[in-house]
């Protein structure tokens, strides 16, 4: 009984032993499937990292080619614009040319028959006339006729030379505009050609993203594109307001104010989606909108990017702007004072027609510019350095996107 009780107990012993190295050699063998699916998980999660990194370089190079392209287009547009500023010069000359040469040819008529007469008054001097006076009233008159003549003579030859010089200086100044004309076209061709190759390159990138990316780059390029139609509407304006600003006289005292109560600044100047972000944007909801700066105002409209906004011509060169508008309070062309309600701030892509932006808010810009071709020429200015401080800069504000 004892012999059977023992084996039983040697039997449950074995049994135990079985039963634990059974045990862990599953428990070890769980484990070892465990790590094997962590390490799995870890390389799925490394490789989607790696294909997320190489998405978004993707999206970098895209971003700088078409920041590249869009300072290309720039360039060729400031070109284009002094082209035509010189040729208008030129036209201006050639006219001025032809108007002095027919001056130059009236005047020496004049002196040639001014020389035939004084030919035929033969060897008669000044003073033979003074002295045949019959009285001193004729001798005054006579005096007086002769002084005329001489003054006349004298100021005809000086009229004559003045206008050689000038047809002399006007015909170098033509030289050199041309010369500048075939100078400036041959950039334009020159940078024309750079530029379709980047845009082909451009398109290669674009082509190659997956339809998610290529989701995102279709909606940053439809707000790009707008973005430019802004760029080339602000350039009309200014090209016609030109002549209005010359006219009223008006001159920019120096001095920008805030253009609302809210100065919490949520994007500022900086390269954003291929193209620079020439503004700030001030975290401004359904608020008051005033004229930083006493000047001319032009409402514009783009949809889809500035959506409504104004833009005021304050003289001296420099342009504010005012984008994502829900309501404006002026007119075209109409004079406001700095301080004064011009609009009421919209933006966002939930006010229907107020232009594509990420919030609600306030765009603001700050550019100065004499000309069209001087339009292009990095004419964007901080305008933080020109607005009083006291301003927050939120989370965000200043990193590049």
């Amino acid at each position: 009984m004892k012999r059977k009780i023992i084996s039983i107990v040697l039997i449950l012993i074995l049994l135990q032993a079985y039963l634990y190295t059974v045990i862990a050699t599953s428990t070890s063998a769980l484990n070892g499937q465990k790590n094997e699916i962590n390490d799995k998980i870890k390389d799925a999660k490394d490789e989607q990292s790696q294909v997320q990194e190489e998405l978004d370089e993707e999206m970098k190079v895209i971003s700088d080619l078409d920041y590249e392209i869009s300072q290309g287009e720039e360039q060729i547009n400031e070109l284009e614009a002094q082209i035509k500023e010189v040729e208008k010069s030129i036209t201006e000359k050639e006219q001025l040319i032809e108007e002095k040469k027919k001056e130059y040819d009236e005047n020496e008529d004049l002196l040639a028959q001014r020389m035939v007469a004084m030919y035929e008054v033969g060897e008669t001097s000044f003073l033979d006339i003074l002295l045949n006076s019959s009285n001193i009233v004729d001798f005054i008159s006579n005096y007086y006729t002769m002084s005329q003549l001489v003054e006349y003579d004298t100021e005809l030859l000086q009229t004559i030379e003045n206008d050689k010089k000038e047809i002399e200086e006007a015909k170098q100044t033509l030289e050199e505009q041309k010369n500048q004309i075939v100078v400036l076209k041959n950039d334009k061709v020159s940078k024309t050609n750079s530029l379709k190759a980047k845009k082909a390159q451009r398109q290669e990138k674009a082509n190659a993203l997956s339809d998610e990316k290529k989701k995102l780059q279709n909606e940053i390029d439809q707000y790009n594109a707008q973005i430019k139609k802004v760029e080339q509407q602000i350039a009309q304006i200014l090209s016609q307001a030109n002549n209005q600003v010359s006219n009223s006289g008006l001159k920019f005292d120096g001095s920008f104010i805030w253009p609302c109560n809210n100065k919490v600044v949520t994007s500022t100047v900086k390269k954003r989606w291929g193209r620079w972000h020439k503004g700030i944007d001030i975290g401004a909801s359904h608020e008051n909108v005033y004229a930083a700066a006493s000047g001319i105002a032009y409402n514009l409209e783009n949809p889809g990017g500035y959506g409504n906004y104004i833009m005021i011509v304050h003289g001296s060169g420099y342009i504010t702007l005012y984008a994502h508008l829900l309501s404006r309070k002026v007119s075209s062309g109409q004079y406001v004072t700095q301080g004064q309600v011009i609009a009421t701030s919209g933006g966002g892509l939930t006010d229907e027609g107020r232009g594509s932006s990420t919030g609600r808010h306030l765009h603001f810009e700050v550019r100065k510019a004499s000309s069209v071709s001087n339009y292009f020429n990095s004419n964007f200015l901080n305008p933080l350095d020109y607005l009083p401080g006291g301003y927050t800069l939120a989370a965000g504000a200043t990193t590049p996107s």
